[in-house]
């Protein structure tokens, strides 16, 4: 009679155990849904020419782009495309689309800082002066980027960043040589968040 009401109690006791741990496990991951609009200042540069006989140059781009993706308290994913506008006329187009997977930094609950790596396809035509013809780049980039995210509310976060997006193109027509080097880029996004169920 006294094993049945020990075994009683210890069984009621593991229960309990188990309910109360399951009502407040912390491996729950907090997810969130991601959209943020993006602008941006960028330097690529290029050389082009015959051989050891090249021209090195570089321009200036502004950007916009958006970014659809998910996050949880220690990593971000992005799906991205973006716009480069190239004041000077060199390039008629320079577009990129792709992903970024960032590792978030937690130092305070005001900000957080990310260090994260980004690939994809980038698409350019250009015409090079003196030509009759217009050349175009189809290939792909992969780099890094860091930054920072201060949040303004429970929604939506200032992220401030920079990226630098390596594409090593080259388009050879006439013996002439095109070279499409790196992509510096520095930013600022509004990112909206809300919670997914």
């Amino acid at each position: 009679m006294i094993n049945t009401g020990l075994k009683t109690i210890i069984l009621s006791l593991v229960l309990l155990g188990s309910t109360l741990s399951a009502g407040t496990s912390s491996y729950e991951p907090d997810t969130k849904s991601l959209v943020g609009l993006e602008g941006g200042y960028s330097s690529l540069d290029y050389e082009s020419g015959v051989n050891l006989n090249n021209s090195q140059g570089d321009t200036g781009l502004a950007n916009l782009g958006l970014k659809i993706g998910a996050e949880t308290r220690d990593f971000r994913v992005f799906l991205s495309g973006r716009y480069f506008y190239d004041s000077s006329s060199r390039y008629d187009y320079l577009t990129t689309i792709g992903g970024e997977i960032q590792y978030k930094f937690n130092p305070s609950k005001a900000f957080n800082i990310f260090l994260g790596v980004n690939a994809g396809l980038a698409n350019a035509k250009t015409r090079v002066e003196g030509e009759s013809f217009s050349r175009t780049f189809s290939d792909p980039y992969f780099g890094g980027d860091v930054g920072a995210n201060i949040h303004l509310g429970n929604v939506t976060d200032l992220e401030i960043g920079a990226r630098v997006m390596s594409l090593q193109s080259t388009n050879t027509k006439d013996d002439k040589s095109y070279r499409i080097g790196n992509i510096v880029n520095a930013y600022a996004s509004l990112i909206f968040k809300w919670s997914m169920d």
